[in-house]
């Protein structure tokens, strides 16, 4: 079932639909948490908040581009918790720590520090990008939530890959 028609169903109060629509989209919530406020227990914490709101203010959302909808509301929730200085540093590199679904930080901890310190090459927002886009989300969505042009997205995505790989391959 598409969200859009999820979204009509919760509006009505649907804890069928809201269940399927967790099940669609908590992993691309978490993936827009994690870019933000870069610690795994405060981005599941945010991901609970979101969807509470999705399901508090579900009557409100009119239209189309629901996923967007829950993801601003992801993304302005991650920020309000930066602000509020709720940033906390942890880091568990012996966790096998998902980021998004289509590619694991493996259970040996040198590629886990490899991994995470290519991440914090990138600047916040190529970062969001990068997990964004592989937790699925299209470049238009992408492009909706941060505001900026399609190309752009699509341009910045291409030259933080290379600057991962190239840090993963030759450590630069």
């Amino acid at each position: 079932m598409s969200l859009d028609t999820l979204s009509r169903r919760i509006a009505r109060r649907d804890k069928l639909a809201f269940a399927e629509l967790y099940q669609k989209t908590s992993r691309i919530v978490y993936a827009v948490c994690l870019g933000v406020v870069k610690n795994a227990a405060l981005a599941e914490e945010l991901t609970q908040e979101t969807f509470v709101t999705v399901w508090e203010k579900s009557g409100t959302f009119k239209g189309n581009g629901y996923k967007t909808w829950i993801l601003t509301i992801a993304k302005n929730k991650s920020f309000n918790a930066l602000k509020r200085g709720k940033r906390e540093v942890f880091v568990d590199f012996s966790e096998n720590e998902n980021l998004g679904g289509r590619y694991e930080i493996s259970d040996r901890v040198e590629t886990g520090v490899a991994l995470k310190a290519a991440l914090e090459l990138l600047n916040e927002t190529d970062r969001q990008i990068v997990l964004l886009k592989n937790t699925g989300v299209k470049t238009k969505e992408i492009s909706a939530l941060l505001s900026m042009p399609r190309g752009t997205v699509s341009w910045r995505y291409a030259e933080a890959l290379k600057r991962l790989k190239n840090y993963l391959e030759d450590g630069k």
